[in-house]
């Protein structure tokens, strides 16, 4: 679940625990690292709620052609979000830079009328 550094950067081990989840109605024992339990247990919740939509537009499918649906609409999900995150962060930029822009037209002008009562 989470990254560990390469093994030269190691420490000491990790100690992982393992869970049993629950997808489909069928239950899975996973390792995770000890105190990532709760977000395994969202991680699984949202994972779930991905195979019952998929359940819910009436897919007569094989579990694991459920589990792949649900992992393509995941997916699906990451990549929109991502694009989002990028356009957003490009508008954030352009905006800043006007700003900049407009501050330095106005330090400029300020700077001119200083200069006109001396």
């Amino acid at each position: 679940m989470t990254k560990h550094p390469a093994k030269s950067e190691q420490t000491a081990p990790v100690p992982t625990t393992k869970v049993g989840v629950t997808l489909h109605g069928r239950e899975y024992i996973v390792a995770c690292d000890a105190g990532e339990e709760r977000k395994l247990a969202e991680l699984v919740k949202l994972v779930d709620s991905k195979i019952n939509e998929v359940v819910g537009k009436g897919t007569n499918a094989s579990e694991t052609r459920l589990f792949m649906l649900a992992c393509l609409l995941l997916a699906d999900e990451l990549i929109e979000t991502r694009k989002l995150a990028t356009t957003g962060r490009k508008a954030d930029e352009d905006l800043l830079i006007a700003a900049v822009n407009h501050l330095q037209g106005r330090v400029a002008s300020i700077a001119a009328q200083v200069g006109k009562t001396q």
